[in-house]
């Protein structure tokens, strides 16, 4: 009995520790990207780049979206299909604010799904909005 226990302990801890290593991965591969970085790609209409919202309507009501930004159902519940199909497109996520993490979920989500440069845009909408509006757009 003891060596049953000592070994689905031990398999229990081995699954623990991959399972970490597995997410911190995906974190590790989320980089992040300023908000010019994004108006350039927003501007040039930039190809295989999607802009990916990933707040609640709420927040949307209060602050708005970046334009063409594809509005996800949930930051961590998304259907896969509302990702663009091409695994190779960048993927820019952004939530509400610097503080807010619910872009680095849905970006880690995508990453987790085989998809190769998610990004995040840690500003948020608010940074975006105190970029427009400090350039008078």
């Amino acid at each position: 009995m003891k060596q049953f226990f000592n070994t689905h302990f031990l398999s229990v801890i081995l699954f623990a520790t991959l399972s970490f290593a597995s997410v911190a991965h995906a974190a590790d591969a989320v980089k992040e990207i300023s908000v010019n970085e994004v108006k350039q790609f927003v501007d040039s209409k930039a190809k295989n780049v999607a802009i990916l919202d990933a707040n609640n309507e709420n927040a949307r009501e209060d602050a708005g979206v970046v334009p063409s930004a594809i509005l996800l159902t949930s930051y961590n519940k998304y259907a896969l299909s509302e990702l663009p199909a091409d695994k190779n497109t960048t993927l820019v996520f952004y939530c509400y604010n610097s503080y807010c993490q619910a872009s680095h979920a849905a970006a880690e989500r995508a990453i987790e799904a085989g998809y190769k440069d998610a990004r995040v845009m840690k500003a948020g909408i608010v940074g975006w909005n105190k970029l427009i509006n400090k350039a008078g757009v």
